[in-house]
């Protein structure tokens, strides 16, 4: 995204900045947690969590400011990840991403914003791999603008586009081996998961009886795999590449339960709708098997929260119980017994989360914090040496945050 990154770069330096001296404010989150995870009960090494956001937002007058941003975690527990159309067990991964966004205000309340990065995934697979050298390590480069209308405090409308290129630099040289592992003839090209995307988002935050307010969002992706030649019933690749529709709709509610003097519960109800439609079909070389519309799907989640604060208001400690239901039905998946075999029934996946966590000041700006993690992944297909359909996971962790 060099154009957008040098426009922005451009619009900077013709600001005129007058009535005043720029105005620089750093802001910091970190955070760093140790503890111990589990992965389908068994007990991984001593791990943890780490992240750290720095922006030193700067404001050149009441119309014109700047927000430059690093973001950067590390995860050292075991996770699965969908990149292929499927989880993917990964012993821990870190990712770095570099933003600048320039927002432009008015006295009417709308703001206009563009933005532009660069960002880093890095993914292990095994604990003795090397960092940058995993098969989906992946960068992404992305640019976009954004129109946001706000006509009260917390209450506003948006509408944003972004474009974005994810592409994994290492796939081409370690791909040779993955046809024969399951993931398929339409997989076994070199630069198959390189992807380039066009995203439309509105959304919006409004009031709901009872003091509460409500998120919505209303998101259309158009994904283009320009080396991912789509695969026919033969098992050949045809001239035509894979294109995805990704359409999601959200709402979550947030209302206050009990507002007292040095006590306050707050709850929230969220629900969000995602279908998936592509193109591309999947042909098994081990089953001789050709299975269409592989990847479509549709998923619903469920997901609530409860937040009890007590102490100082402005700087209390709190007490945070969330939960999550989510099925995962594809179109066109058919299962897979644990040998492999195809079935008749469509695949399906079922997810269950619940997580507690607290927060108690310690001193400025730090706080001590204690998280707990259970999870739950359940399916009708039996196959896993392709995707992980079935695991569970307990995390626990305790450290400090900073922010200022």
């Amino acid at each position: 995204m060099r154009k957008a990154a040098s426009l922005i770069v451009f619009l900077v330096c013709s600001l005129q900045v007058s009535g005043g001296a720029v105005d620089v404010k750093p802001v910091i989150d970190a955070q760093l947690l140790g503890g111990q995870n589990y992965y389908n009960g068994s007990a991984s090494s001593f791990g943890g969590l780490a992240s750290l956001t720095l922006s030193p937002y700067t404001q050149f007058n009441e119309r014109w400011s700047l927000v430059p941003l690093y973001a950067g975690n590390y995860r050292g527990t075991k996770q699965v990840t969908d990149l292929v159309g499927g989880g993917t067990l990964f012993q821990d991964s870190q990712d770095h991403t570099f933003s600048t966004k320039l927002i432009r205000s008015f006295t009417n309340g709308l703001k206009l914003k563009a933005v532009g990065g660069y960002g880093l995934e890095w993914l292990r697979e095994t604990k003795d791999e090397s960092w940058t050298k995993g098969l989906y390590d992946n960068r992404r480069s992305f640019g976009g603008g954004e129109a946001e209308w706000s006509w009260d405090k917390d209450r506003y409308v948006r509408l944003a586009y972004d474009y974005y290129r994810i592409r994994f630099p290492n796939y081409q040289s370690l791909e040779s081996g993955q046809v024969n592992n399951g993931l398929g003839r339409e997989l076994s090209q070199p630069n198959v998961l390189d992807n380039s995307n066009h995203a439309l988002t509105l959304g919006a935050r409004v009031g709901l009886p009872g003091d509460g307010y409500a998120d919505l969002s209303a998101n259309y992706t158009f994904r283009q795999y320009g080396q991912q030649n789509l695969v026919n019933a033969a098992g050949a690749l045809v001239a035509d590449t894979r294109h995805d529709k990704v359409q999601t709709l959200s709402a979550q509610g947030t209302w206050p339960v009990y507002l007292g003097a040095t006590k306050r519960l707050f709850t929230s109800v969220g629900y969000t709708w995602t279908h998936l439609y592509s193109d591309q079909n999947h042909y098994d070389t081990n089953q001789v098997f050709f299975n269409p519309d592989y990847y479509a799907y549709i998923q619903n989640t469920v997901t609530n929260q409860w937040t009890l604060l007590m102490g100082d208001t402005a700087d209390p400690w709190a007490l945070n119980l969330n939960g999550s239901l989510s099925r995962q039905k594809y179109s066109d998946r058919l299962v897979q017994n644990a040998t492999g075999v195809f079935g008749s029934d469509l695949t399906r996946v079922d997810a269950a989360y619940v997580g507690v966590g607290f927060s108690y000041p310690i001193a400025k700006g730090f706080h001590l914090i204690a998280n707990t993690y259970f999870g739950w992944n359940d399916s009708n297909n039996t196959y896993n040496a392709l995707y992980q359909y079935h695991y569970n996971t307990q995390t626990y962790l305790m450290g400090f945050s900073y922010a200022y």
